[in-house]
Formats: structure tokens, C-alpha cells, sequence
């Protein structure tokens, strides 16, 4: 399979940004698989911990340095397949403990892009994408753009500056710490990916709006997976569902990559079971030596760990908790009160010398451009034909188009 979260690249570049003082460690009883020691417990962690989405492993029934082990692998997807234990043969043993629910595009039997989606999508909802598209494209110069392969490193760390920034403006909206933007975390994203991006073992597709990414996708690379990882749609164009456009253009190029499967891993989201036909379970698998004592205890507690952590994930606590990381991070942030909003149509004749024109580009109008794409959605024609003005003393904003004009305000 080519797995790309066991490769070389992936397990040194991650040994060096989170295990630096540890030793990767390999046993014989299981194949494909590096480890570290865990800090405190006596227990072997897989290389990668839980920042990969699909693992695989074999084991040797041969090797014998199993004895008095714990192994910890993370995120084992069902649909991976892996052969059972033949317990008659070894006295290894092995738990699985559900931690998520995995979703996945599976296209391998459906001849065209267009066969999957129809499998899918219904017909009225195929003509609700394609008109939404329409509109995308009519009101703004959309491009698509796939990183894989060969890459400029200054094209590539101006991209991933404004996939940070884009991330961070759509958790700082749901008002919810994200922990890829850790610091650390990111650093460690931003070095990986683009040396995985020349391997061809992962990729960025992005959609834009002019040079602007309004949409950005970071996938990893097997021979026949494609794994999506992170993605991000700018929140202004809400009203477009740039989510759609970015799965059927993602679609289409897996089948022009000769890709089978689009797995978009975790997050039991309504769009992921309207567009997925494979719904599995990822399970952490947890090896262990049963004739040792201590394995056969440490192995116990490693279950109720992650039962527990399940247990409090399906209670909230998890959503929670990143709410709480992002009000002492940020603060309180400054929000519109949309149950005072006032949108209205209005003649051109409102618009008088009084009234200031705002230029979209600087950043202290960026809470208005929400206004200004809902307007171009309801109301197709090219964005830069569309005029944002204000009026400081009425402290109201007018959107004029080529045929309409729409003025907004908050009421008192």
C-alpha cells in the first residue's frame, strides 16, 4: 500500500519535532511499525501517535522479543483488513478499542467520477451543486490549483501562510481552539508537507479566488488512498458551499491519479454521510505479551483510558474543553449581533456624495465581505463590478450592484 504515515520521512520528521530525545524503536513481532517508550508507563507508543490516519501492520509469529511488551498502535481504520491474530500460534494478544467513526469515498467499482456521485447525490441535488458552481464562477476568477510533485519552496510557504491564516479566521468564527495550529504542530506540518509534496506522497488542492485560496486541502498519499487531512473553506463564501465544488474537483483528479478510495477520516459530519458510501470504525490496537503479568495489567488500563476518553467525547467534553483553550488564548472577541441585522433593497439614489466607498481590500472592511458574497450569491455578476459604500453618520453599509443596491444595518 505504500503507506505514506510509515514511511521514512514521515516517522524521522516527526521523531524530531516531538520525540527528539527518544530512540524510534522497531521489534520483529510486528512489521511495518516503529515505536518510542512512553514516558511513565511501561508501554511502546507507534511513531506518528495520533497525528496519522491509517495504520497498518503484520505480525511475525516467528519473533520472539514480544515478551513482557505493551504496543500502542493509533488509528487502525477498519476497512484496512488486517489479519487476525491466529492465537493457537502466538501468545501475543491483541485489544481493539473504537475510538471514531471513519468515512471514505469508495470509488473502486464506479467507472466515472460522475457514476460515484450519481450513486450518491440525488438528481435534484447534483443540479443544486452545478448552479451553486455557476455562481462561484460567474462572480469571482476561480482557478483550481494541485501541489503534488515538484514545487516552488517560496510559492509553497506563501501557500501555507494563507492556509494557517485561513484556518485560524475559521476557528477564531466557531470560537473553538484547533490543535493543528499549535504552534509545533504546524511547524511540523509546514517541513513534512512540502517534502512529501516532491515524493508525491501528499498534496495540496486549492481553490482560488484570483490569488487569494479561498479553499485549501492537505491530503497524504498511498498507492490507491488518498487521505484527507485538513481542510479549510474561507466562511465568507458560506453561501457558494465551496465544501461541494472541493470534494467533486478532488473526485476527479483521484480518478485521474488512478486513486481508489478518498478517505476523509474522522468527524461524523451530515455532508461526510451524505457523499461517503464506507463508514467504518477507526479502533486503537493495543499488543500485548498475555503471559506477563504487568503487560496484561498495562494492556487493562490502556482500554479503560481510551473507553473513558470516549466515553467524555460523546458527553461534549472535548468541544468544551477547545472552547475554554480558545477564550483564554484569545479573549473575548468582538461579534455581530446578527438578530439586529437589517438587510433591505434600496434605490441607487441613496447613494449620495456623503457616502464613503470602502476599498475590500483592507483588512478592517474583512467583516463585511460576509455581506458583500451573500449579496453577488443572491444577485450573480462579477465582483468587481459590485461597490461597497458606508455612511458613517446613518452607520449603515450599502452593496451596489449593476441592477440592485442593497443597504445594511444594525438595529439599536
Amino acid at each position: 500500500m505504500n503507506n505514506p504515515f510509515t514511511s521514512k520521512l514521515f516517522t524521522s520528521t516527526w521523531l524530531t519535532y516531538f520525540e527528539r530525545q527518544k530512540a524510534e524503536t522497531s521489534f520483529d513481532f510486528i512489521k511495518n511499525l516503529t515505536f518510542y517508550k512512553h514516558h511513565t508507563f511501561p508501554f511502546y507508543v507507534n511513531v506518528g501517535k495520533n497525528l496519522t490516519k491509517g495504520l497498518d501492520y503484520e505480525i511475525d509469529y516467528a519473533a520472539k522479543d514480544y515478551k513482557n511488551k505493551v504496543c500502542l498502535i493509533y488509528d487502525v481504520p477498519e476497512y484496512f483488513q488486517l489479519d487476525e491474530l491466529d492465537i493457537k500460534n502466538t501468545k501475543i494478544r491483541c485489544k481493539k478499542v473504537f475510538q471514531y467513526k471513519g468515512f471514505a469515498l469508495d470509488f473502486k467499482d464506479f467507472e466515472t467520477p460522475d457514476d460515484y456521485i450519481a450513486s450518491r447525490i440525488s438528481s435534484k441535488n447534483r443540479r443544486g451543486y452545478r448552479s451553486r458552481l455557476k455562481r462561484l464562477e460567474a462572480c469571482f476568477d476561480i482557478r483550481y490549483s494541485f501541489l503534488f510533485g515538484q514545487t516552488d519552496r517560496t510559492e509553497y510557504d506563501h501557500l501555507f501562510q494563507q492556509f494557517h491564516d485561513l484556518l485560524s479566521k475559521r476557528f477564531i468564527e466557531k470560537e473553538m481552539d484547533y490543535h493543528h495550529l499549535e504552534p509545533k504542530k504546524w511547524e511540523f506540518y509546514t517541513e513534512l508537507v512540502y517534502k512529501m509534496i516532491q515524493e508525491k506522497k501528499a498534496s495540496l488542492f486549492v481553490i482560488y479566488n484570483g490569488d487569494k485560496p479561498i479553499g485549501v486541502t492537505l491530503n497524504f498519499h498511498s498507492d490507491e488512498i488518498a487521505f484527507v487531512t485538513i481542510t479549510v473553506f474561507d466562511p465568507d463564501y458560506y453561501k457558494f458551499n465551496v465544501g461541494k465544488a472541493s470534494i467533486v474537483k478532488l473526485l476527479e483528479w483521484c480518478y485521474e491519479q488512478g486513486i481508489k478510495i478518498m478517505d476523509l477520516s474522522k468527524g461524523a459530519f451530515d455532508f461526510k454521510y451524505e457523499w461517503c458510501n464506507l463508514v467504518y470504525q477507526f479502533d486503537y490496537h493495543i499488543l500485548y505479551d498475555s503471559q506477563s503479568i504487568k503487560s496484561r495489567i498495562t494492556a487493562r488500563l490502556l482500554v479503560q483510558y481510551f473507553k473513558t476518553k470516549l466515553y467524555l467525547r460523546k458527553k461534549g467534553a472535548n468541544q468544551w474543553y477547545r472552547k475554554q483553550l480558545h477564550k483564554m488564548k484569545s479573549g473575548k472577541q468582538e461579534q455581530l449581533d446578527f438578530s439586529k441585522l437589517q438587510l433591505e433593497y434600496v434605490e441607487n439614489s441613496n447613494i449620495t456624495d456623503a457616502i464613503v466607498k470602502l476599498d475590500m481590500d483592507d483588512p478592517k472592511n474583512d467583516k463585511m465581505k460576509k455581506f458583500l458574497y451573500s449579496f453577488l450569491f443572491l444577485n450573480p455578476e462579477p465582483e468587481h463590478d459590485v461597490t461597497l459604500f458606508e455612511d458613517p453618520s446613518a452607520k449603515c453599509h450599502f452593496i451596489q450592484g449593476k441592477d440592485k443596491t442593497q443597504k445594511i444595518s444594525f438595529k439599536s
